[in-house]
């Protein structure tokens, strides 16, 4: 469970993340300059703003008519003009900036090694020089909110460093200087977002001192280096609550302070562990990078497979945690004032995928963020909903950021004009009830399913079929070509809209059911739900993307949002609707056969797909294409962009819970054993899976069959239970527990 490598990272791909779910920074391990890239997650770009379109609504009615009567240019022109953002562009999240330590004249280094402790969430560095073995550890406390590092030198030599902060080429505002600490401020004006970074260190013997802004220490045994970041998002004294951070710390040892880190994280990650019976212990003896490598050259390396669901999970842990915002396009990690799509939370998939862990992997509080950012968004979008749409309850688009933005967002035909951004996180509060049983939850946050129910009550509009669909909308990011040879990307009900509204409405009558709401509620969402349009099928025997059999310019697109009935969604089954889940299976195909699956978080939704199809080998093939073409050195997911490529976060956590799907299908009351196991892994075991339905589980198998299972009910536990082809009906009360060896 650890990241090692051999020598310093080069650039940000190759440095490792440490996080606290709102503190965080990459550790690039350098001997003689070290560099530690810094980031609070409230960082952010400008002020809130109103950006709703004011011509939307009486333009609405028109572009309707214009999609209906197959004016698509016409319509997607006007929708360009009334319906985008204005502006059209929401916040950017930024770095906090660096902390950088130069120790002065420390020769040749030798016995170099740098790694991640995935099971204590802990970066260390340790080489040695002039006869003198130095080590340094860095960790993002949870606890104590402070990133810490901690210098220390056994030989001939102590520990001399100059210790500086700054920000992406001095974007400071001030900088200040007392006793021990060094801190800067920085801001974005009136209305906006300003923030303060401070950094005090504490030795053993030598001595510290500051010349400018530098603090500079002499000859000590050790060194403590603690930094905080605050704003103005939390704490209107964002400096006096800086200083207050690093008082805090101040009256504790390090030692108090690693093992406070240490334990809050331990009760987190140590939830579940997983191992195949293939891992060759002998390659964790090689660096990680050189083990990426090897994949990419075509080799074996089952371990390497592990680790990457492992760091999945903790990637999570360092990006979300209770009192933090949920984890953005990036995490929190970003080095850039103008990261990639502003690594904002981009809600058409990518914030969803970032989530598909925290249940089945036992990291249910890291969950937490995303809906107190919900309950934001749900605010904002009941006026997006009454301006821009004329409707009641709450809309969300594509995007949205740390001001919970619901309106539009960018200038993107293929992607701007979607209202189903906040009906998918809606469902995340089913599925948490789901996996906890947590009935307060579910009351607590209840309004947002009701609130996105509402809108669409008023949304949407009746065919001459009778049928009700969402219109305007698009198939995130897709376009499709018409018998007429135009391309068009507007249109009316496209699938993905049809299977998220039938999983939102499943999601709102069944929270009603538990939560003891009126009967009218539920009669009145069956009704709605059974006029939703029925899904096709196509000329190629694929599941139709659009209500119309249209072709595509890109039939290898990115996207394959016409999918999410199978995954994440659950109303495609192989038990419910077996023609229609052939038909998926076909469109999956046919991404794959014209070059599918090219983005990190792309391969990562396929491998969750082949899983539900129940194509272990499918499974094992994309596992590998992901290591092999979409993991930076530090393990990072990345993502083509321009002639480069960028983190995302997605696919390294999209692709943790499909390792999961592999091997456990909890769906619908039915929970099957190992539905999609490659021949590869087809020996190992795991600890402590949670399953829907409020039961965690442990298993052991071996050639492919289970050898034991013990299921641990939190909750009162019902479910179908297939092991090894055989099914039967199990029942647990609350605390009980089921051991079978077969």
């Amino acid at each position: 469970m650890k990241l090692w490598y051999s020598s310093p990272a080069r650039q940000w791909c190759e440095a490792l993340p440490v996080g606290n779910g709102r503190l965080g920074g990459m550790v690039y391990g350098g001997c003689a300059h070290e560099l530690i890239k810094l980031n609070e997650d409230s960082i952010w770009s400008g002020k809130a703003l109103d950006r709703i379109n004011p011509d939307a609504l009486e333009n609405l009615q028109k572009i309707r008519e214009m999609l209906h009567d197959g004016q698509i240019e016409e319509a997607e022109r006007l929708a360009m003009c009334a319906l985008s953002g204005v502006p059209d562009s929401q916040r950017a999240y930024q770095p906090a900036g660096e902390l950088t330590l130069d120790m002065p004249g420390l020769g040749e280094v030798t016995d170099y090694r740098r790694e991640l402790d995935l099971e204590e969430g802990i970066a260390k560095v340790v080489f040695s020089a002039n006869e003198t073995r130095y080590t340094r550890e860095v960790f993002s406390s949870y606890p104590d909110g402070v990133l810490a590092v901690r210098l220390d030198a056994e030989g001939r030599e102590g520990i001399s460093f100059d210790c500086r902060l700054g920000r992406c080429h001095n974007w400071t505002d001030e900088m200040g200087r007392e006793g021990d600490t060094i801190w800067f401020t920085s801001g974005c004006g009136e209305g906006g977002i300003s923030f303060c970074v401070a950094a005090r260190v504490r030795i053993s013997g030598g001595t510290v001192g500051i010349i400018g802004q530098t603090l500079t220490v002499e000859n000590a045994r050790n060194a403590e280096i603690y930094l905080a970041v605050e704003t103005s998002f939390r704490h209107e004294d964002f400096v006096g609550a800086c200083r207050d951070r690093l008082d805090r710390v101040w009256g504790k040892t390090y030692e108090e302070i690693r093992s406070a880190h240490c334990r809050d994280y331990r009760k987190l990650f140590g939830r579940l562990e997983l191992a195949f019976a293939q891992e060759d212990p002998g390659l964790e003896a090689l660096p990680v990078d050189e083990r990426l490598q090897a994949v990419k050259e075509g080799k074996e390396d089952i371990g390497l497979v592990s680790l990457y669901f492992q760091y999945g999970r903790y990637l999570l842990i360092a990006s979300s945690r209770e009192g933090s915002l949920p984890a953005n396009l990036q995490g929190i990690w970003n080095e850039s004032l103008t990261p990639p799509w502003d690594s904002k939370f981009t809600i058409n998939i990518n914030t969803e995928m970032n989530y598909w862990i925290a249940e089945s992997g036992n990291l249910a509080e890291c969950h937490l963020p995303l809906f107190e950012l919900l309950e934001r968004i749900k605010e904002n979008g009941k006026e997006t909903a009454r301006r821009m749409y004329g409707c009641r309850g709450s809309v969300a688009h594509h995007n949205t950021d740390i001001y919970a933005d619901t309106a539009p967002q960018d200038l993107c035909i293929t992607s701007t004009f979607w209202v189903m951004g906040e009906a998918w996180l809606a469902t995340h509060v089913w599925e948490h009830y789901l996996y906890t049983k947590d009935k307060d939850f579910l009351e607590k946050h209840f309004d947002i399913l009701e609130q996105s129910v509402s809108f669409f009550y008023d949304f949407l509009t009746e065919r001459p079929d009778g049928t009700l669909v969402t219109s305007p909308t698009i198939s995130p990011e897709n376009t499709y070509r018409t018998k007429d040879g135009k391309e068009g990307h507007l249109c009316e009900g496209a699938t993905m809209d049809v299977e998220i509204l039938q999983e939102l409405f499943r999601c709102y009558i069944g929270a009603c059911g538990v939560l003891g709401k009126e009967e009218a509620r539920i009669r009145k969402a069956q009704e709605v739900c059974s006029r939703f349009p029925k899904l096709k099928t196509g000329r190629y025997g694929q599941l139709l993307e659009w209500m119309e059999d249209y072709e595509e310019p890109e039939p290898g697109h990115r996207h394959i949002s016409h999918l999410y009935g199978v995954y994440p969604g659950t109303t495609l089954t192989w038990q419910e609707t077996p023609e229609l889940m052939r038909a998926a299976r076909r469109s999956l195909d046919r991404r794959l056969e014209n070059g599918g699956g090219h983005t990190g978080w792309s391969r990562a939704w396929i491998i969750g797909l082949w899983a539900h199809f129940g194509e272990g080998e499918k499974v094992y093939e994309n596992l590998q294409a992901l290591l092999a073409k979409g993991t930076f050195p530090n393990l990072m997911d990345n993502h083509p962009m321009g002639d480069g490529f960028v983190f995302q976060i997605d696919g390294n956590l999209g692709a943790a819970a499909a390792v999961l799907e592999m091997l456990v299908l909890s769906q619908q009351g039915r929970v099957v054993l190992l539905p999609a196991l490659p021949e590869k892994l087809d020996g190992g075991n795991v600890c402590g899976i949670c399953l829907k339905g409020g039961a965690s589980l442990s298993m052991r198998w071996h050639e492919g069959r289970v050898t034991w299972l013990k299921l641990d009910a939190k909750d009162e536990f019902k479910a179908q239970l297939e092991v090894n082809g055989t099914e039967e009906s199990i029942a647990l009360a609350a605390g009980e527990s089921l051991e079978r060896t077969y």
